[in-house]
């Protein structure tokens, strides 16, 4: 069995758990550093991804771990809690996955438009979870921030993340509570279904307000969570 069909394998023993790593792996856009029955490890530039059955699955997998790695997502409590005591590393969150496992697209509502440059401070600081300015000079550069206005004003947004996770959602006080939310995400999916791709998100844990979300649009949550290390 060749290394990809075999990483498909594992996958497809938790598709909604281990969807980032599929996609990421289906799309090309991913490279597949070990894979055995039990366990798999990629990477998408600094950014390392595994899933492993076993402790022992996730020392062997980690052991061949590049020095050019900054950040590795596990998949699964009991893995992530391995790969912490194996690296030096630091726990910077825990989320849940939500995966859209439909086909048929949702309705949209608002007027909803792609974002270039010119936004850049407006989501630089509108996003309440980080400041990064190359990340989000990145993700507008990169087409994939869409803005809903309201009477012509940004209201709010919603990007996706180099890995390919739908992210960066944020309503502007000014205009919660009306469903503006709900629409760029709607709109996000239906967006990613046209391109031939698998929607999906992390939610953080506590976060039960997007927790909330994801189950209105219709999103199937995780059972266990994936968690992300950082090399100190």
């Amino acid at each position: 069995m060749e290394q990809k069909e075999l990483a498909m394998t594992f996958f497809a023993r938790n598709p909604a758990l281990y969807v980032h790593m599929s996609e990421l792996l289906r799309l090309d856009r991913g490279e597949l550093l070990a894979c055995r029955e039990n366990g798999v490890l990629m990477a998408r530039g600094s950014l390392c991804l595994m899933g492993a059955a076993s402790a022992a699955d996730v020392a062997e997998l980690l052991s061949g771990i590049p020095d050019t790695m900054e950040e590795l997502v596990v998949c699964g409590r009991a893995a992530a809690d391995a790969a912490r005591e194996w690296l030096d590393s630091e726990e910077t969150c825990e989320c849940w996955q939500a995966v859209y496992l439909r086909q048929e697209k949702l309705p949209v509502c608002g007027d909803i438009r792609q974002l270039d440059g010119r936004y850049f401070h407006a989501v630089l600081e509108g996003y309440s979870l980080f400041q990064d300015e190359a990340y989000v000079a990145d993700r507008l550069k990169a087409g994939v921030m869409y803005g809903i206005f309201v009477e012509g004003n940004l209201a709010g947004f919603i990007g996706e993340h180099d890995e390919g996770s739908m992210g960066m959602l944020e309503v502007f006080p000014a205009y919660r509570r009306q469903g503006l939310g709900l629409a760029l995400e709607s709109f996000q999916i239906n967006r990613i279904l046209e391109e031939g791709r698998m929607p999906y998100d992390q939610v953080i844990l506590g976060n039960e307000k997007s927790l909330s979300l994801q189950k209105k649009l219709g999103m199937t949550i995780t059972k266990d969570t994936v968690t992300w290390l950082k090399r100190k």
